[in-house]
């Protein structure tokens, strides 16, 4: 679904039979990039928010292809894919067609490229932390560690840093920012309720969006003579 901020004008975008998430807007926002997930192996689409129907990307075939995000200059979009008990890698597509290149040797998933586009960021799908690799070449370095393993959508970067979620035992759980120019992180909210999965930021990285649980319940039920 699209809708405006306020929760009005909301239009669907797919109407399929599965699983679709992970929706990315394009930098123009003319399109939206989301994997779905039809039935065994998961596969990355795009669609035009003005109305079409969604068209398959050819990333990699045979694979599981998932997590799509943007270049920042829209012409590109990176995603993580794997075979089997392979680790996820991080490969790099255009968006008009194309053969994909590989970004990550020693794992990735949930890309993110630097706002000046010289970095892409990304998790490590059960070893956690945040980690980055030069786009024009070089060694890939952990920027951050204390995401842990699991909760690879649960930051966000910016041009100054990393605002992530930070479990602690609850309710000790934060919002932190992680400062580039320091090294230091900061905390910047307090949770009151447990937070669920995932962590999104504006365009101009003035917002963060991120989910909050608000009811958990459960039922007690008995069944009789069931022998």
């Amino acid at each position: 679904m699209t809708c405006d901020v306020d929760g009005n004008n909301c239009d669907q975008v797919t109407s399929w039979h599965g699983t679709a998430g992970r929706a990315r807007w394009s930098p123009n926002g003319r399109y939206i990039a989301f994997e779905f997930h039809p039935k065994e192996r998961s596969e990355i689409y795009v669609a035009e928010v003005t109305g079409g129907l969604p068209h398959l990307l050819p990333t990699i075939a045979g694979a599981d292809n998932l997590s799509p995000s943007w270049s920042r200059d829209g012409k590109s979009i990176y995603f993580a894919s794997k075979r089997g008990s392979e680790p996820f890698q991080i490969w790099k597509m255009p968006v008009q067609g194309g053969s994909p290149s590989r970004i990550t040797g020693n794992g990735g998933i949930s890309p993110v490229e630097s706002p000046d586009g010289r970095f892409l960021y990304y998790s490590k799908y059960e070893q956690g932390g945040v980690w980055r690799i030069p786009l024009q070449g070089g060694q890939e370095t952990e920027v951050l560690s204390e995401v842990e393993g699991g909760g690879w959508p649960n930051w966000g970067v910016t041009a100054d840093g990393i605002y992530f979620l930070r479990f602690g035992k609850f309710p000790l759980v934060t919002i932190g920012f992680f400062e580039f120019a320091t090294g230091k992180t900061i905390p910047i909210w307090s949770l009151e309720k447990e937070p669920g999965w995932g962590l999104s930021l504006s365009s101009d990285g003035k917002s963060i969006v991120y989910i909050q649980n608000e009811f958990l319940e459960s039922n007690l039920m008995m069944v009789k003579n069931f022998r």
